[in-house]
């Protein structure tokens, strides 16, 4: 529920579609669950509760719309229910354009992909990346060792790790396995990965790749790992 002292609208978001297709409008009556609703769009805050800012980040604070009597853009995309709370069901933030112009939710799809036995998730789990240039999405992830080795061994696949792992037997579990969990997950097509990057190196808060809460750090993990992303980047262009 909205506090008492804040503020609180929805702004509609036309260029980005819900999962059946249809884009977040503060004119929608209804949501995809049939659920009666008092519009769709991204959160916006006011209030004295609310930063005036990012710490020596002028541009960032602007661009987030902080500041004393502004609106606050949150990111997130929710609708009003019927009892006054709010429901937030995606995300605006770290949305892509791909070349054809259509928009993917990089972190639902970590998200949704992060659920495959084969991600790694302490060692770092995955990073999904598209762009302008892109048609398709790609991946760089972390190979859990236990679960490929026991896969390996079940299906007649002989050697040592890293020559396990670079087997195309078990490029295609991975795969197989990721899109199974992008299907779970309620990815469209347009956020199918082509192709993954699979490493063994981890990432941590010391290197850069994580920050210090363990969120991936997409552009250190594409500078550390620059020859494997630009491999598999390459895949994602038609």
């Amino acid at each position: 529920m909205p506090i008492p002292s804040a503020e609180v609208k929805l702004e509609s978001c036309p260029e980005i579609n819900d999962r059946t297709g249809m884009p977040y409008l503060v004119t929608d009556r209804q949501d995809i669950e049939g659920n009666p609703i008092s519009g769709r769009g991204e959160i916006l805050v006011k209030g004295y509760n609310v930063a005036f800012g990012y710490y020596m980040m002028p541009e960032k604070t602007e661009e987030d719309g902080l500041g004393d009597g502004n609106w606050f853009h949150s990111g997130d995309i929710g609708q009003f229910m019927s009892d006054g709370s709010i429901r937030i069901v995606d995300r605006k933030k770290n949305l892509v354009k791909l070349k054809g112009g259509e928009y993917i939710a990089i972190e639902s799809m970590e998200g949704a992909y992060g659920n495959s036995k084969f991600v790694d998730a302490v060692s770092g789990g995955i990073c999904c990346y598209g762009d302008g240039e892109m048609d398709r999405p790609i991946a760089l992830m972390q190979l859990n060792k236990a679960t490929t080795m026991k896969w390996a061994e079940a299906n007649g696949i002989k050697g040592g790790f890293e020559e396990v792992m670079k087997s195309k037997e078990v490029y295609g579990a991975v795969m197989a396995d990721l899109l199974n969990e992008g299907k779970k997950g309620g990815l469209s097509h347009l956020e199918k990965i082509v192709a993954v990057a699979l490493l063994t190196e981890h990432w941590t808060p010391e290197n850069g790749c994580l920050t210090a809460v363990n969120k991936v750090q997409r552009k250190a993990v594409i500078t550390v790992f620059q020859k494997e992303f630009e491999e598999t980047m390459k895949k994602g262009i038609f």
